[in-house]
């Protein structure tokens, strides 16, 4: 048997292993640049994700802002649920994320029952914001710095290589910062895109900016406004027309308040004046319906000496009727007859809920039915009521023989006429002066309202005085005195209503 040793194994390939040190050496030169670069640009998005936004209060709201890497620079305005406002206003790859998470309803409150602190709340939010996203701007870079210099010291374990993962990070934020601010477009601002819902936003209330600028003037407006109430009353006392007794029940109509927070001051200092005994408002108090206009009908607990009497508008949803019930001082008519200071009102809300500026695309049907329904429903009351309240008086002529009165609103602009049957009709102008639209760049809206009397004992009305102040840009007050009676003669020119103008 032959012996000898066995016969060596064929080499094997040589392969490279997993081990860095088994690497050829233009790799390792490689993964030494480039590792670093990655794990450090890498390690700073992910810390911006978990940790990069910045919560803090502005003015009333809630705010989240949020520096975050992105293939175009911009800037965006989440306003949850509604929608986003989109703006170019920088290139480099980092977006600014602002999120209006929700209202401090308790400061929100505050402010629209107090008009002269809007004066001031555009310059809170401006600083507020600009201050805010300087702090999350330094929080963003260090949380970025941190994020960048760790994930390469977990992973590569090297302290040059944390060293230049460290120095990429700071080059990378440098380099953003200097772009985003070489090319910030300040008139950005003026040229939005919206999102979501929000799109419908420029048709419905126009040029926010206008809105703004107007109404800081419009609120210093509001004390010249009081003063000349009290001085209308005072002229009403010096007519030699009808006086009001003692025990004569006076009503204050108002309507179309439009969330314009003014109408607050006014309706209060008017109902002082006339020592009225309720306030009707024939609806739309707020503009979109919305939750956080809720807020704004707190105001009603103001006039806590007064009944408030309202019936839902078009622009009001069934959350703000509910927003207005919840008030311990306001009545909301929902098809009952009800005796609020020796009156009986019925009334009922509008079918429809359009928050815009029309009610375009809903069909006249609807309101005519419901019309129809309310009508129905009076005919039926035994006693019948002394003051039906419906917010458009579209199809009124329903009502004409089963009613002495009905108040409407609606058109924002008054108007006062009798039926055929005798029933008389007073639809009422804008109390609100049409709410943020009256302070776009348009023809101003005036703030009108009514003060009506009634005799205690059949609860006819006997009189009324219109008042109307004027709109924006204007403190005109005028007063025109009417009496039921002479009214219909009242329709010829030869026999004019006395009335009194004033100027400031």
């Amino acid at each position: 048997m032959a012996g000898g040793p066995p016969a060596p194994e064929p080499p094997r390939p040589r392969r490279v292993g997993l081990r860095p040190e088994t690497w050829p050496s233009w790799i390792r030169r490689a993964f030494s640049i480039i590792a670093p670069v990655v794990l450090a640009l890498g390690g700073a998005w992910v810390a911006l994700v978990v940790a990069g936004t910045t919560h803090s209060y502005v003015g009333p709201l809630a705010v989240d802002v949020a520096f975050e890497p992105s293939l175009s620079g911009e800037s965006i305005i989440h306003l949850d649920p509604v929608g986003a406002v989109i703006l170019d206003t920088h290139s480099g790859p980092v977006t600014l994320n602002i999120s209006v998470r929700q209202l401090d309803l308790d400061g929100l409150s505050g402010i629209v029952s107090d008009p002269y602190s809007l004066t001031e709340l555009d310059d809170q939010v401006v600083s507020g914001l600009q201050d805010l996203i300087i702090d999350a701007a330094i929080r963003s870079a260090i949380i970025a710095v941190i994020g960048g210099t760790l994930g390469a010291a977990l992973v590569l374990r090297s302290v040059r290589r944390t060293l230049l993962a460290f120095a990429v990070t700071v080059a990378a934020l440098v380099g953003t910062a200097g772009l985003a601010a070489v090319t910030f477009d300040r008139e950005a601002v003026r040229e939005p895109t919206y999102a979501g819902p929000l799109t419908a936003a420029p048709q419905l209330i126009g040029n926010a900016e206008d809105i703004a600028t107007n109404f800081d003037a419009y609120a210093e407006q509001l004390a010249g406004f009081v003063t000349n109430v009290a001085r209308v009353y005072n002229t009403t006392l010096s007519l030699d027309t009808f006086q009001p007794a003692d025990d004569t029940i006076r009503v204050l109509h108002v309507s179309d308040l439009h969330l314009n927070p003014a109408a607050w001051g006014i309706i209060g200092s008017v109902a002082e004046q006339y020592d009225v005994d309720v306030i009707v408002d024939s609806g739309d108090i707020v503009d979109q319906g919305s939750p956080a206009e809720n807020a704004y009908v707190r105001s009603i607990r103001t006039l806590s000496g007064y009944p408030y009497v309202f019936v839902k508008g078009n622009h009001d949803s069934a959350a703000t009727a509910a927003a207005v019930a919840a008030e311990p001082n306001a009545v909301v008519l929902d098809g009952e007859p009800v005796e609020v200071a020796g009156l009986r009102f019925v009334g009922a809300p509008d079918p429809r809920f359009t928050p815009d500026k029309s009610v375009r695309g809903v069909p006249d049907d609807t309101i005519r039915l419901g019309t129809e329904e309310l009508a129905d429903a009076v005919d039926e009351l035994d006693p019948p009521p002394d003051v039906v309240v419906y917010h458009d008086p579209s199809h009124v002529e329903l009502f004409d023989g089963i009613t002495p009165l009905v108040l409407s609103g609606h058109m924002h602009q008054r108007d006062t006429y009798t039926l055929d049957e005798g029933t008389r009709v007073m639809v009422q102008g804008s109390t609100g002066g049409a709410g943020l639209r009256g302070l776009r760049n348009e023809e101003p809206t005036p703030v009108e309202l009514s003060v009506l009397y009634f005799d205690p004992d059949d609860r006819q009305l006997v009189a009324w005085d219109d008042l109307t102040l004027g709109g924006l840009g204007q403190t005109s007050a005028q007063i025109d005195r009417h009496q039921a009676e002479a009214d219909v003669a009242a329709k010829s020119p030869e026999t004019p209503s006395p009335s009194q103008d004033l100027e400031n």
